[in-house]
């Protein structure tokens, strides 16, 4: 049979799952939390993390980043004190620092001590304060942060939970949170490859995050051609509910 003219059959999900399954990465799940945890740490400590300045160039990222930090994006006016969570080498505290007001207070915390050490080198600004933290332990106090960014991290917590809830914790009543995560896509399960991390489902993760206390307003693209493509991960804007502040304790307390 001559196949050239053949319409092409989509993948069926149970398919589309299986391949998925096999390309992306299966450290999470292979290892213990406290042996993955110490995985990543090293990852990012070394070559790969360095490289996350170039890379950023050649993909793109580093220029669509400073679309979604914006007016029209996430817009961080009128936030005083903003968090850059896993902030990596700096590259959104970078467009933090150029769209916030002049006196706010910007902190970034990373697991990786050479993450930081590239982004203070980076920025040499006396506006930003880092620290070495553990997302799903951090180390400030409730309602601490009026607007939070979370890029690329919750990926590395097999079960995102934890670090939600934390998110909510040290995010003021009301307060914004702009949260990326690889999603469970074909271009998803690439960078799971390359980066040793899990991927999470659109639907799912909105769900978990709202069983944390945030409250999805909506969805962001980096350009509308990754809109109409579906592509650069899940990108997507959230509130810290304003009505129920003890929510997010309750829901530690049952975790």
């Amino acid at each position: 049979m001559d196949t050239r003219s053949s319409p092409r059959v989509p993948l069926s999900p149970e398919r589309s799952s299986k391949l998925l399954g096999a390309l992306q990465s299966k450290d999470p799940a292979r290892r213990s939390l406290a042996e993955y945890r110490q995985f990543v740490r090293k990852h990012y400590d070394g070559l790969p993390g360095a490289l996350t300045a170039v890379t950023g160039v050649v993909t793109g990222h580093e220029a669509l980043a400073g679309k979604l930090i914006s007016p029209t994006g996430f817009d961080v006016r009128g936030c005083k004190s903003i968090l850059d969570a896993g902030c990596g080498n700096g590259r959104y505290t970078r467009f933090l620092l150029r769209e916030a007001d002049p006196d706010a207070r910007i902190t970034g915390f990373d697991y990786s001590r050479q993450m930081l050490r590239r982004a203070r080198e980076r920025l040499h600004k006396s506006r930003t304060t880092h620290i070495a933290a553990d997302l799903a332990r951090l180390p400030y106090a409730d309602a601490a942060f009026d607007a939070i960014v979370c890029g690329w991290v919750l990926e590395h917590l097999p079960d995102p939970r934890p670090g939600l809830l934390e998110l909510a914790r040290v995010l003021k009543p009301g307060g914004k949170l702009l949260l990326m995560a690889t999603e469970d896509t074909l271009n998803g399960a690439l960078c799971s490859r390359l980066w040793h991390c899990r991927t999470y489902n659109r639907v799912q993760l909105k769900s978990f995050c709202h069983e944390s206390g945030l409250k999805w307003k909506r969805d962001l693209w980096f350009s509308k051609l990754h809109s109409l493509l579906q592509l650069g991960g899940i990108i997507s804007e959230f509130r810290r509910n304003e009505s129920s502040p003890d929510a997010v304790e309750a829901a530690q307390t049952d975790a």
